[in-house]
């Protein structure tokens, strides 16, 4: 499952709330997810990087991981 890893000032949204405004994510409860899911890092971008950039990867990896089609990013 790919999940975005930056937010506000960098920080690890998933980590605080579970979803990260991931609308499937945030039909299940965060107990759950906390026992139930493992995060990994696929990817490490420059700290520099644009917006845009991060999020044109998120959406390559989405396809490669077929995560939308068969996980929980519908976004």
């Amino acid at each position: 499952m790919v999940q975005k890893c930056y937010g506000e000032d960098g920080q690890l949204i998933y980590i605080y709330n579970g979803h990260g405004g991931n609308t499937e994510f945030k039909k299940l409860k965060f107990d759950y997810i906390k026992e139930n899911f493992q995060y990994s890092i696929l990817e490490v971008a420059d700290s520099k990087a644009s917006d845009e950039y991060i999020i044109s990867r998120e959406g390559w990896w989405k396809e490669a991981l077929l995560s939308r089609k068969f996980g929980y990013n519908s976004n």
